[in-house]
C-alpha cells in the first residue's frame, strides 16, 4: 500500500484524494503521527481498493506527442536546432535525450498556454463582468486550476494536452470562482451559464485526466 501523506498548515479536516499517481492522504500539519498512523490502517481497504481502481495511463509511441487531444508526430532530425511545431508536425534535434525534449515541450506548452488562456478569459472576464488579479501557468500535480482569495487564478499546463474544449471549462470553472469563492449551487449556476457542457468535460477529465502526462 502507498500513500502520500501530505501535511497543510491550513487545512483543518483530513481527507483523502485519489489521484492519477496514487491516493494522497492530506491532513492538518500538527496532526501526530500516532493518529495518522491509526487512519491508514483504518482505511488499508478502502485505499489498496483505490490504488487498483485507478487505471494505467497508456504510453504514447516515441515518435509522438500529444497535444490539444491529438498524438501528433514527432521527428528528430539532425538539421533541427530547437522544438518546433508547424500545425502538423513537431520537430526536435536528434541528438536531444528525454529530458532535453520534455523540458523543450514544456516550455513551448507553457507558452502556448499563456496565450489559449488569456483569450479565453477575457470572454468569460466580459460575462461575468469580473476580472483576475494575476494569471499564472503552472504545473500541479492534483489540480487542474486554482483561484486565490485575492483572485489570483492558476491554470495548470498540462491541460494544453486535453482537447481545447476541456481547457475552456477549467477557464469558466476558475473564472467563476471570482464571482462565487465556493461551490455553491450559484457557483455551478455560473458556470453553466457561460459553459454550457460542463457534464461533459468534469466526466472527460475523470475519465482521462491521469492520460495528460509531459
Amino acid at each position: 500500500m502507498s500513500v502520500t501523506v501530505i501535511r497543510h498548515k491550513r487545512r483543518k479536516r483530513v481527507a483523502f484524494y485519489v489521484t492519477a499517481e496514487g491516493v494522497e492522504l492530506r491532513i492538518p500539519a500538527r496532526l501526530p503521527q500516532r493518529v495518522v498512523d491509526a487512519i491508514l490502517r483504518d482505511h488499508a481497504d478502502w485505499i489498496e481498493a483505490r490504488l487498483a481502481a485507478i487505471p494505467k495511463a497508456s504510453r504514447l509511441p516515441e515518435d509522438r506527442l500529444l497535444y490539444q487531444g491529438d498524438a501528433v508526430p514527432l521527428i528528430r532530425s539532425g538539421s533541427a536546432r530547437s522544438f518546433t511545431y508547424d500545425g502538423q508536425t513537431f520537430r526536435c534535434p536528434e541528438q536531444w535525450d528525454e529530458t532535453a525534449l520534455r523540458d523543450a515541450y514544456e516550455a513551448w506548452l507553457r507558452t502556448k498556454a499563456v496565450g489559449h488562456v488569456t483569450e479565453r478569459a477575457s470572454r468569460y472576464e466580459r460575462l461575468l463582468r469580473v476580472r483576475a488579479s494575476n494569471v499564472r501557468i503552472g504545473h500541479q500535480k492534483t489540480r487542474w486550476g486554482s483561484c486565490s482569495s485575492k483572485g489570483a487564478i492558476s491554470i495548470n499546463v498540462r491541460l494544453m494536452l486535453a482537447p481545447p474544449e476541456v481547457l475552456d471549462y477549467v477557464i469558466a470553472h476558475e473564472w467563476c470562482h471570482l464571482v462565487h469563492f465556493d461551490h455553491s449551487k450559484a457557483f455551478w449556476e455560473a458556470v453553466a451559464s457561460v459553459y454550457p457542457n460542463v457534464a461533459w468535460a468534469k466526466d472527460w477529465l475523470r475519465q482521462n485526466g491521469h492520460t495528460l502526462r509531459i
